[in-house]
C-alpha cells in the first residue's frame, strides 16, 4: 500500500471525489463555494509537487545552496491544503448528507507529505478518522505492518501544541486515539520490533492509558490466537508498565 503524495494521483483522485457535487454551484464570486475551494487546492497541489521536484534535484546534484523551503514554509503549506481539504469536505457533506470517505482519505497523502519534508502537523483529526478506516479493514499482518510505519511518520510530525496534550479530559482527542491505534496496529502488525516502538511510544505520549493498554493487550492474547513472540512483548510490557503507580 502507497499512501505518498502524488500530485498527478492526488490531483485525479481529488477531482473525482469533488466533481459530482459542482452542478449547483453559486457564482464565482463565493470565495467559499466549492469550484473556488477546488482552484485553491488545485495551486497548492501545484505548489507542492514544485517543493518535490525542487527537493529531487538537490538531492540528485547534492547542492546545498539550492536552498529547499524551510520546516516552517512547509508546515504553512501542508497547513493551507489540510485547512482546504477540510472545507470541501464540509461543504460536501452539508451537499450530500453524509461523510465522504473519498475526501477525507486525501489528508495522509496530505499529511505524509509535510512529515517527509521535514514539516509539523497541527491538524489532526481528518488524518486520525482515516488511520482508523484503514485500520479496520485491513487484516493481513504485513500491510498492517506498513500502516504502523505511517502512523508513526505521523505522530512524529505533529506539532508541539498537539504534543502537550493539554485536553486530558476529552478521550476522543485525536492525540490519543492516534497513539492508541498505533499501539493496536502494530501489535496486529506480528512483528515484535514495530510493537516495541510503539509500545515505547505509548508510555511517552500517553502514559495515563499505556498501563491500562498493555493489560487489555494481555487479555486479548487469550481471546485471540496472537502468535508466541506477540504474547511475550505484551506480557513484558504489562510486567514492567501494568503495575499501579509505575507511569505516574
Amino acid at each position: 500500500m502507497d499512501f505518498s503524495f502524488n500530485p498527478k494521483t492526488f490531483r485525479d483522485l481529488f477531482h473525482n471525489a469533488v466533481e459530482p457535487y459542482l452542478d449547483d454551484e453559486p457564482g464565482e464570486g463565493d470565495m467559499n463555494s466549492l469550484s473556488h475551494l477546488l482552484a485553491a487546492m488545485d495551486q497548492a497541489i501545484d505548489v507542492m509537487a514544485r517543493a518535490d521536484a525542487d527537493s529531487a534535484v538537490q538531492k540528485d546534484m547534492s547542492a546545498e545552496s539550492m536552498g529547499l523551503l524551510e520546516e516552517k514554509d512547509i508546515s504553512n503549506i501542508g497547513q493551507y491544503a489540510l485547512d482546504l481539504l477540510e472545507g470541501i469536505v464540509a461543504v460536501v457533506e452539508k451537499k450530500s448528507g453524509k461523510q465522504n470517505r473519498a475526501l477525507l482519505r486525501l489528508s495522509l497523502p496530505l499529511s505524509l507529505w509535510v512529515a517527509r519534508h521535514g514539516g509539523k502537523l497541527a491538524l489532526i483529526d481528518m488524518l486520525v478518522n482515516s488511520l482508523a478506516g484503514y485500520a479496520n479493514e485491513i487484516s493481513e499482518p504485513h500491510l498492517l505492518a506498513e500502516l504502523t510505519i505511517v502512523i508513526r511518520e505521523t505522530i512524529d510530525a505533529c506539532d508541539d501544541d498537539i504534543r502537550r496534550d493539554l485536553e486530558q479530559t476529552n478521550m476522543m482527542r485525536p492525540w490519543r486515539i492516534l497513539n492508541l491505534n498505533y499501539g493496536i496496529v502494530a501489535t496486529r502488525s506480528h512483528q515484535p520490533e514495530l510493537i516495541e516502538q510503539a509500545y515505547d511510544a505509548l508510555v511517552k505520549n500517553l502514559p495515563q492509558d499505556a498501563r491500562g493498554f498493555f493489560k487489555e493487550g494481555l487479555q486479548q492474547m487469550d481471546a485471540i490466537d496472537y502468535p508466541e513472540e506477540v504474547r511475550e512483548v505484551v506480557e513484558r510490557y504489562n510486567k514492567m508498565w501494568g503495575s499501579e503507580g509505575l507511569l505516574h
